[in-house]
């Protein structure tokens, strides 16, 4: 089956009428819906210029520097029903790079969409389902636990969808069945036949309620990945996890999950750590955080290595300062090691950077400012880049 054909089956379920609940972390890198607060639907129209420069320290055929035009759409909606919760956005823009791109067009386009609802059969039975596509030009190896390349690739899609359903068996045991698929296609036909996969995750979860706020976790993964062009590069995994789901109070939740993941492929197989959690603090509607770390194998940029394994954390945070003025701030960190065989083995470090300020002027018009950086170092010097992008613009909401 091609990546093609398996994404269209992806957003084929993606249309049925479940929700956003994924169990444990499964989704934790992927958009995850806010059902306890209604937004009615709501229309948003940006416009933002800004400046882009992007540089390969041994590569300058790959730089550039350019001055940027950016406009778009977008719509949400959240219904926070009690028993068919749902959360809906899209989000559409185009960007035009004035100077031009190096390999590309100096035009590209951005969509994002996103589904998720839930629906509660009776106080034991729950169906949930979590979807995401979006098909854009930027990298979101930093919050995306390497869903794409690292390096600027031009335009892909990535699509991803996540049912799954949960039975109480008693006031105090639970279980949660799921299905994960999801998969990345570059439109640039040298990169597509190196990059383009997709994944089947079955996952199987058995919670144990201690009290009201802590819940223990036992739970099987069972992971799938096939490479469109590049059947070698398939491989397989196995998880076995504990883990704990803990809410300090209705704002502030968090979850780990912790264990061993077997690897394999044509050329390798592999035992290693599995890790990962994810921290959510609300506190009212000024400041919100969240932080994620994962710990494991991933598919992006093998290339001729017969692994890939790393970790993946970064933390972002929104605060309301008044009725007008709000500032945001995020970092992640990434760090990858690449088994060789007989060869030399790859080690990368990756930082993304980013902070804004937001104005509000009138009740449905925002003025923003954007700065973010972000860098690699490698042990392949052909790899390695700086970019820095800062951009002003303007919000209008109706």
């Amino acid at each position: 089956m091609s990546t093609r054909n398996a994404l269209l089956c992806l957003a084929a379920i993606a249309i049925s009428p479940v929700a956003l609940r994924a169990q444990g972390l499964v989704a934790v890198q992927n958009y995850s819906a806010d059902f306890k607060n209604e937004i009615p639907f709501q229309v948003n129209v940006t416009a933002q210029g800004g400046y882009d420069t992007l540089n390969y320290k041994a590569n300058p055929l790959g730089s550039f520097e350019s001055w940027f035009l950016q406009a778009g759409i977008g719509a949400v909606y959240t219904r926070p029903d009690q028993t068919t919760p749902l959360s809906f956005s899209l989000d559409t823009s185009v960007v035009n790079y004035i100077d031009g791109m190096p390999r590309f067009d100096d035009t590209f386009y951005n969509v994002r969409a996103a589904l998720n609802f839930e629906h509660r059969f009776s106080e034991r039975l729950r169906i949930s389902n979590n979807m995401l596509l979006t098909y854009g030009m930027e990298p979101n190896n930093a919050f995306g636990f390497g869903g794409s390349t690292t390096l600027w690739n031009g335009q892909y899609f990535y699509g991803y969808n996540n049912f799954n359903v949960s039975y109480a068996w008693t006031p105090r045991f639970s279980t949660t069945t799921s299905y994960t698929i999801d998969g990345t296609i570059y439109d640039d036909d040298v990169i597509g036949n190196a990059e383009n996969r997709y994944s089947h995750l079955f996952a199987q979860q058995f919670a144990y309620a201690i009290n009201q706020q802590t819940s223990l976790t036992a739970e099987y993964r069972y992971r799938m990945t096939i490479f469109d062009s590049a059947p070698t590069k398939d491989y397989h995994s196995h998880f076995a996890l504990v883990g704990v789901d803990h809410a300090w109070s209705s704002r502030t939740s968090g979850s780990v999950r912790v264990g061993a993941e077997f690897y394999e492929n044509d050329s390798t197989s592999n035992t290693a750590p599995y890790a990962e959690a994810a921290l959510n603090y609300t506190v009212d509607r000024q400041t919100y955080a969240r932080w994620f770390a994962s710990l494991g194998y991933g598919a992006a940029e093998l290339g001729g290595f017969a692994s890939r394994y790393g970790l993946n954390t970064g933390l972002q945070v929104n605060h309301q300062i008044d009725k007008r003025l709000s500032v945001n701030g995020g970092i992640s960190y990434g760090y990858s090691t690449f088994d060789n065989p007989g060869g030399v083995d790859g080690r990368e470090h990756s930082i993304f950077l980013n902070a804004g300020l937001g104005y509000q002027v009138l009740d449905n018009l925002m003025l923003n400012a954007q700065y973010s950086y972000s860098t690699l170092n490698s042990n392949d010097v052909l790899r390695e880049f700086d970019r820095h992008r800062i951009s002003l613009g303007a919000t209008a909401s109706f």
